[in-house]
């Protein structure tokens, strides 16, 4: 189900959906909404409730809606309208009778609204779920090892519980079985014995005898003790009492699950750390398992799940207690590119994190090295207490070692400048490197990107997802993150539209519409964007790494507003998001909620996990989507998305009079 753009203003028709998401699904909620405004201004303010008590409907079914206006003091009443699909008939001030429509495969998910007639700036809006033919979605299964325990989830769309869930056809790796499952998740699992690979089907069968099948194949390999064999680096952000923590490390991982290594970490209230580790990898189940690392003075246990490919994945800090919590990424580094000479070449980065008061900042610049290590030329901004604007750069890499460890020193001139930053990095490829920061005082942790020029306005001439972390320093919820969209670039007049989704404490500005900003891209990638909407204006200073692509920050942010351009693939857009993603948080702003999920569905219009259930909506055009979770131990949260590429997805959780909002990185392969 798709809802089609308003593309000339950059204001959706589908922004009523994002002023309406702290509304959730009766069946998922019993918290107190938080306060949400739309480009308009709407505030979410008009309940509308339902005859069954929650928002699914069989396709061609009927569902009663009653909506109640605070202070109508006239009971003027409401006007109803439907988006996405199904007809609304029998209104009055109060109800409205909805028929779903027919013909539906898998869960759609329209959209029905009511609008005070006294006061049009008060709505309700509900999400509504209709099921229809179920579909089983096609997934690819992680691989087993014999004698590990194996764990995956298969999970159907639409149709009507309870299903009876059967093997097919073909076989299944002896040593697995299917559970036992009357609802739309099933588990595959136990612990594979014979090496191989087993295709089988999956058939699942509704309560109105529909059914679905999906053909699948379980690749079973050798035993092994952890799927993370041979070197990765990870690169860490989180918090010591309270204050921003930053490290990275380099693991390499035995057969035997043995790991030697080394890291750094850098937290408040001590000094920098830098030692050589030991420890051990053990798988858990299917894609996810336990690094227990031993240092001297640092001894981190992590929580880890890759995706399909085994490349690459997500960590989360498990033995932190109430005092530390941190998360990250995890990627296999490449030792052939363990060469100074290769890391020769124009870079840009991007660091986020905080300084000695806590409060947050980043970093952004672009640098030349030559085959020596030498910065030849460089430049810098940031947007720390004592910013820096277009500071130019001088510095050094030392040769990485055998861990693809080695050390940047930049000495920042000029406007800000007059400093000398240190930081470690890590080579995952010779076009990648984790940087980290070992000052004293400064807690930055980020990424170097090789550089693909030339640079220009026609840089930008594609879309591209914008995110952006930051945190004000006062009592939880605090933290400040946006996710938008750069769109209509002209490259040669110089302007760029925008559309921000921001969470801002516990108040939510969402599908905000900024047309025709300006933006200059210098040679170099240094990029600056100004942009107004009524009484809002926004600027950001970015370094482009390529097409579409960088590392920025928002000058003069409270918050310290820093992120990252990404390239969106073309559109359009579909509400089935192929593959199963590992999910996690990349910049904490606040101690939690931090999730790390090892697997998520993107289904037909619904989130469907062994810990999320809820569902959403995509606007095929722009691949913007909206939504709402329940997740388990956490509560219930309404997200804002975008499909970056079919192999990533960025969600921006919304925050709570009792929850900090978040972002989190999708990823699947």
């Amino acid at each position: 189900m798709t809802v089609p753009a308003r593309a000339p203003t950059g204001r959706y028709s589908w922004a009523c959906v994002l002023a309406g998401l702290a509304t959730l699904l009766t069946a998922c909620s019993s918290s107190k909404p938080s306060t949400i405004t739309s480009t308009g201004g709407s505030t979410q303010s008009v309940a509308i409730s339902s005859s069954t008590g929650n928002f699914q409907v069989q396709q061609g079914a009927q569902l009663l809606f009653t909506a109640t206006v605070p202070g109508d003091s006239t009971n003027a009443g409401v006007t109803w309208s439907v988006s996405g699909g199904g007809a609304l008939s029998n209104e009055t001030k109060t109800t409205a009778t909805y028929t779903a429509p027919t013909g539906i495969t898998g869960t759609s998910s329209p959209i029905v609204t009511a609008t005070s007639i006294a006061n049009n700036k008060q709505i309700g809006v509900r999400l509504l779920a209709v099921l229809g033919t179920p579909i089983i979605n096609p997934i690819d299964l992680f691989p087993g090892y014999v004698g590990s325990s194996y764990t995956a989830q298969v999970s159907v769309a639409g149709g009507l519980t309870p299903f009876v869930w059967a093997v097919s056809g073909g076989t299944l790796p002896p040593g697995i079985t299917l559970a036992t499952s009357t609802v739309s998740l099933v588990t595959l699992t136990g612990t594979p014995t014979t090496v191989g690979v087993y295709n089988f089907q999956l058939k699942t069968t509704d309560k109105n005898s529909a059914v679905a099948t999906v053909d699948l194949t379980i690749i079973v390999k050798a035993a092994t003790a952890c799927l993370l064999e041979g070197q990765h680096a990870l690169l860490y952000s989180g918090f010591v009492s309270g204050q921003v923590a930053v490290g990275a490390t380099s693991l390499n991982v035995s057969s035997t699950g043995s790991i030697t290594g080394y890291h750094d970490f850098n937290a408040p209230g001590g000094v920098p750390i830098a030692e050589t580790l030991t420890g051990t990898c053990a798988t858990r189940t299917a894609n996810n398992g336990i690094l227990t690392i031993t240092g001297l003075a640092n001894s981190p246990v992590f929580n880890f799940a890759v995706t399909v490919g085994l490349v690459n994945g997500r960590i989360q800090l498990l033995n932190g207690g109430d005092s530390q919590s941190g998360t990250g990424p995890l990627e296999k580094q490449q030792p052939a590119d363990f060469v100074l000479a290769k890391l020769a070449g124009d870079f840009s980065f991007g660091a986020l994190g905080g300084q000695a008061d806590g409060s947050r900042a980043g970093l952004v610049g672009a640098l030349s090295i030559d085959a020596n290590g030498v910065i030849t030329t460089g430049h810098a901004d940031s947007n720390e207490s004592q910013p820096m604007t277009d500071a130019a750069l001088t510095g050094a890499l030392t040769a990485p070692d055998a861990n693809g460890r080695g050390t940047l020193k930049l000495t920042a001139g000029g406007s800000g400048g007059n400093r000398t930053l240190h930081f470690v990095y890590y080579v995952v490829t010779a076009d990648r490197l984790y940087i980290a920061s070992i000052d004293t005082g400064t807690y930055f942790a980020g990424f170097m990107t090789r550089q693909i020029g030339p640079l220009s306005n026609s840089s930008l001439a594609d879309p591209a997802i914008l995110s952006l972390w930051g945190a004000v320093p006062v009592f939880s919820p605090k933290t400040v993150m946006s996710l938008g969209r750069f769109s209509g670039a002209n490259t040669s007049a110089g302007t760029i539209n925008l559309i921000l989704d921001t969470a801002d404490a516990n108040t939510n500005t969402l599908a905000q519409g900024f047309s025709g900003g300006s933006f200059a891209v210098r040679a170099d990638g240094r990029t600056r964007f100004s942009f107004t909407s009524g009484a809002t204006t926004r600027g950001f200073v970015a370094y482009l790494s390529g097409p579409a692509s960088g590392y920025l920050i928002e000058p003069g942010s409270a918050s310290g507003g820093a992120g990252l351009i990404e390239a969106q693939a073309p559109g359009p857009f579909s509400a089935q998001v192929p593959g199963l993603f590992v999910s996690g948080a990349q910049y904490p702003e606040d101690q939690a909620p931090i999730i790390l999920q090892p697997s998520v569905h993107f289904a037909n219009g619904a989130f469907v996990t062994s810990s999320i259930t809820g569902i959403y909506t995509i606007d095929s055009a722009t691949g913007h989507g909206a939504g709402t979770l329940a997740v388990t131990g956490i509560g219930n949260a309404d997200y804002s998305f975008y499909i970056v590429r079919p192999d990533k997805v960025l969600a921006l959780r919304l925050a709570t009079p009792f929850f900090s909002a978040g972002i989190s990185w999708l990823n699947s392969n």
